[in-house]
């Protein structure tokens, strides 16, 4: 026999008469114990995980159970948050809303502040205008003009005017009328 022959010979050897066998054997006595109630692959999983090099061959199912939690619990707070992000959009454009609306309520404020304001100017104008007036015309005529005006225009033409003319006014009037007039404006 060649020594190549030898090997092969060798080599069957060992596959026929001790591992297959030995495969069989260990078939053989799993298909027994799982008879008997006995879970083979959990007790090969916790002896084959205390091996260090064999350990990592094994994945746990404890360990992919644990992670497809995390997954789950992770896509419950994705969800979660996405439902956040969606109500405070919805409370930033109702704000945004209400911004507007009330810088349109500035606006338009403003704008009649603006219109008021100028009324309030050229009030004051025509009454100093008024008060021109009686302050050039003599004062038996503007005596006659305020006694025909009702009582608060009278105290407002009166205050106007500078007190020399004022005094001339209140003179040329009837006595009960300037009383009357010169307290009310001494109450101002």
């Amino acid at each position: 026999m060649s020594e190549n022959e030898k090997t092969h010979s060798k080599l069957q050897w060992f596959f026929l008469v001790i591992c297959i066998p030995v495969i069989f054997a260990i078939i053989l006595f799993s298909v027994i114990l799982s008879f008997l109630g006995i879970n083979v692959m959990d007790k090969a999983k916790e002896y084959g995980g205390s091996i260090p090099v064999v350990s990592s061959l094994f994945v746990e199912e404890e360990e992919i159970e644990a992670e497809e939690v995390d997954v789950q619990l992770l896509d419950a707070t994705i969800q979660e948050q996405q439902a956040e992000i969606e109500r405070l959009q919805v409370i930033i454009s109702q704000r945004e809303e209400e911004i507007k609306s009330l810088k349109n309520e500035q606006a338009q404020a403003q704008h009649k502040a603006s219109i008021e304001e100028e009324l309030y100017a050229e009030e004051a104008r025509d009454l100093k205008d008024i008060a021109r007036t009686y302050e050039s015309m003599s004062t038996k005529n503007a005596a006659g003009i305020i006694s025909q005006l009702n009582t608060e225009d009278a105290l407002l033409h009166l205050s106007l005017v500078s007190i020399e003319v004022r005094a001339g006014i209140l003179s040329k009037m009837d006595s009960e009328v300037a009383a009357d007039l010169l307290s009310r404006l001494a109450n101002q």
